[in-house]
């Protein structure tokens, strides 16, 4: 990434590396923050591009790292990646939007107590609508790995929820 093409590079991927720290953090305003200190890295690191992958994907990756770096300085846990009012409202009754908010509700917290790669995988595929080649590529590993990476994750959330509805269900 030459310096004198860094204000194109910003004005393409911006917005997308924007929208994947949203999702990520929930917060407008930390994202914003975020996504300086990502291009800030990624100037520092340019070098560093391999052309392997999308640089998108290179950048989603820095943004990534950039979260977690703030959240261990903070001493805090993720937050939800896709607030409720996120959420479309094209439900027919007060009753649904509030099953498919708790439905996602409970996604969102099973996708974090996953273990990595699982999680992040799936924040990348889901969120950040990456392609399962770009994220292989993230790993160092093929496509297919991050195909079945993904499905494993899958698998494994809608597995905890089931438990957790067979918990709710022996509790009443």
């Amino acid at each position: 990434m030459a310096k004198m093409d860094l204000e194109s590079v910003y004005a393409d991927h911006a917005r997308e590396v924007y929208h994947f720290l949203l999702k990520l953090c929930g917060d407008a305003h930390l994202a914003e923050d975020l996504l300086q200190d990502t291009f800030l890295k990624a100037i520092e690191k340019s070098e560093s591009f391999d052309y392997r992958c999308k640089l998108t994907s290179w950048l989603c990756q820095i943004a990534k790292n950039t979260y977690y770096d703030y959240l261990r300085k903070q001493k805090r846990h993720p937050v939800s990646p896709l607030p409720e009012e996120d959420l479309p409202d094209t439900r027919d009754s007060f009753e649904e939007r509030l099953m498919d908010a708790e439905i996602a509700r409970l996604i969102r917290l099973h996708v974090h107590q996953l273990p990595e790669p699982y999680k992040e995988v799936f924040l990348l595929r889901v969120y950040a609508e990456i392609s399962y080649k770009e994220i292989g590529q993230m790993f160092g590993k093929s496509e297919v790995w991050g195909r079945v990476t993904f499905l494993r994750s899958k698998d494994m959330v809608l597995q905890r929820m089931d438990e957790s509805k067979e918990q709710t269900e022996r509790k009443e």
